[in-house]
């Protein structure tokens, strides 16, 4: 709505003339218009309806004192107007305007809607800049204010927006505040980079430190660390590294009435960003990328310490790591034995219905496949290869040179650190190559050929810092008495201890077609026909079958039985029965006609392949 020209009595006549009909200057038809701005109070009989929009950038303390200076101003220039103050937006404290905003402005999105609903007359801000420091915005404003008749009112100027003149002045204002912010944040930005470079903080405070201040000027001095903070990240470090999981470690933090630096609960993501964050040995990030040394000390110094957070920084941040529902990881070994035909994953599985006064159903591990094949090809009962697995870590961990597994000398930290350090920086290689491909700087050609090198290279330091940092997932372990912790300890810790010990191969099932089959059968045969005779041959009139039998401790069917191939025996077994016969000379070259894998890969429980990773 235009306001009516409530000229001086002095003016009259055409409005491009002055009183005694001259053209007016240009000079003077802005002298016209200002003066016509000023006067205009009133349409319609009743006095203008005027809101105020208050707002400042940067308040941290929330005190609002400018948003109250800028509100007393605009009263004083609204009571002066003799205009109806029938709103006021104030809201917006610690807001900032510009294009690079963070936080919603959810007073100046009530403002707009009220200017459409059609409630005031006069918008009134301290100046331009408080309504918006975004181009885009002024935009929007602009055509609010055009189409609902609402005229701005800053610095003291009334502005009709329906104006030429008007949207030309407003909107050079605009274009000003924008300028004016880009060049803060250029500045900003360029004061962050050189605080980084330096090393000192910014932003939150990390957890784990409190930082000084000085108290005449205010300024910041130092970081030191907070002992009681420090003892919660080296704890969680340490046992998230021995490999519990995230969600459980989270839950009792919280249970014992820990809290983050900001009085929030640990979850289970700022759990992880604590445990894998570089601040900690003394390292500077910005944009996620370690840029140098930090200037406040580090709270993982020891080289136990150190390997610890590089082992977590591997475990967290594994591309292959699976993560789990809370309570949904419920077996020992889901996911941890490879397939021996395809190469999947074997996962727990239901065989059959829980019977009364079962804990559950009989249950397995099944082969989930590939992307390239459909899986089922293997499947073991889910108590022997439990069982299996658990006995092999207990007497690995109880062997007296298992200490070997914690080898380990002051560099071993620092060797892992740099080979971490040096995959990150190919990694960041990596992806600026992707983003120079996408600003066309490079040839997709080009891109191909340096993935080509460097991801091989990447995969190998990374496959090389994992080899080096098992040590804390062990720690604690080593001891005599392993068969009394091992029942005690986490399900995901002992599933890590696994991992860490050795590669699992489940093998198929053989069949009476297997050419393998076939090659035992006929070792078992002969070893059987010369068992055999063996046993007649010895002394004058020969041994019984009974005899032997009570001389080995065996019941007589195992005699028969494997002096006809159709049961087992082992290559102790057969230097027994050497001996007890008085041919031990040929001991071991029956000794070696025992196919033993093969013979119990006849039964399901026993088709287990272990490769240790770390030779004792």
């Amino acid at each position: 709505m235009g306001f009516p020209d409530r000229r001086d009595a002095r003016v009259t006549g055409d409005p491009g003339t002055q009183g005694g009909g001259c053209p007016m200057t240009s000079a003077a038809l802005l002298e016209r218009a200002t003066e016509t701005a000023l006067t205009a109070g009133t349409v319609a009989d009743r006095p203008l309806r005027a809101v105020i929009y208050a707002r400042v950038s940067s308040d941290p303390h929330n005190r609002g004192k400018s948003v109250a200076d800028q509100v007393t101003e605009c009263k004083r220039e609204c009571a002066h107007r003799g205009w109806q103050l029938v709103e006021i937006f104030d809201g917006d404290n610690d807001r900032s305007a510009s294009r690079y905003a963070t936080k919603e402005r959810k007073d100046y999105a009530r403002l707009v809607e009220f200017l459409r609903a059609g409630k005031a007359d006069v918008l009134m801000t301290w100046e331009s800049s408080r309504a918006q420091r975004d181009l885009e915005a002024y935009l929007k404003l602009r055509e609010i204010a055009e189409g609902n008749g609402v005229q701005w009112c800053y610095k003291g100027r009334l502005y009709d927006l329906s104006r030429t003149d008007d949207r030309f002045t407003t909107g050079l204002d605009a274009l000003l505040d924008e300028r004016e912010s880009g060049i803060t944040r250029d500045r900003v930005l360029r004061g962050k980079k050189s605080s980084a470079a330096k090393g000192r903080p910014n932003g939150r405070m990390l957890y784990g430190y409190a930082r000084e201040y000085d108290p005449r000027t205010g300024e910041f001095v130092k970081s030191v660390i907070r002992e009681d903070q420090a003892a919660v990240v080296h704890e969680a470090v340490r046992r998230l590294a021995a490999g519990e999981a995230l969600g459980p470690l989270s839950r009792e933090f919280n249970r014992r009435g820990l809290r983050t630096n900001t009085g929030g609960a640990w979850r289970n993501d700022n759990l992880r960003a604590m445990a894998i964050n570089p601040g900690y040995i003394g390292k500077r990030v910005r944009h996620g990328v370690v840029i140098g040394d930090a200037e406040w000390p580090a709270i993982h110094t020891a080289p136990e310490e150190r390997q610890a957070y590089y082992t977590c920084v591997r475990r967290l941040t594994d591309p292959a790591r699976t993560t789990w529902r809370p309570g949904g990881l419920r077996h020992l070994s889901s996911g941890i034995p490879d397939c021996g035909v395809c190469g999947g994953k074997l996962y727990a599985s239901h065989w059959s219905k829980k019977k009364t006064g079962q804990s559950e159903g009989r249950m397995g591990y099944e082969c989930r496949g590939t992307d390239t094949h459909p899986g089922h090809c293997v499947a073991v009962t889910k108590d022997i290869l439990d069982r299996h697995l658990s006995a092999l870590v207990i007497e690995r961990l109880s062997r007296p040179d298992a200490a070997e597994l914690l080898a380990e000398d002051d560099q071993q930290a620092e060797h892992i650190a740099a080979l971490l350090a040096e995959a990150a920086a190919k990694r960041a290689t990596l992806d600026e190559t992707a983003d120079k491909v996408a600003k066309g700087e490079m040839t997709v050609t080009m891109a191909a050929r340096i993935e080509a090198q460097l991801l091989p290279e990447v995969e190998a330091l990374e496959r090389q810092a994992e080899e080096a940092s098992t040590a804390p997932v062990l720690r604690g372990l080593i001891r005599s008495d392993a068969a009394d912790i091992w029942p005690t300890l986490p399900l995901t810790q002992q599933r890590e201890v696994i991992k860490a010990l050795m590669d699992v191969t489940v093998l198929p099932r053989l069949t009476a077609k297997d050419p393998e089959f076939q090659a035992a059968k006929q070792k078992r045969t002969e070893l059987g026909k010369r068992l055999r005779a063996m046993r007649l041959g010895h002394g004058s009139r020969g041994m019984r079958a009974c005899q032997l039998a009570e001389l080995t401790g065996w019941p007589v069917y195992k005699v028969t039985n494997a002096e006809s191939a159709r049961g087992l025996i082992t290559a102790d077994e057969v230097r027994l029965w050497c001996r007890l016969c008085d041919t031990e000379s040929e001991a071991d070259e029956l000794a070696a006609l025992v196919p033993a894998d093969t013979v119990k890969r006849l039964r399901s429980g026993a088709r287990i392949r272990i490769t240790w990773k770390h030779d004792l």
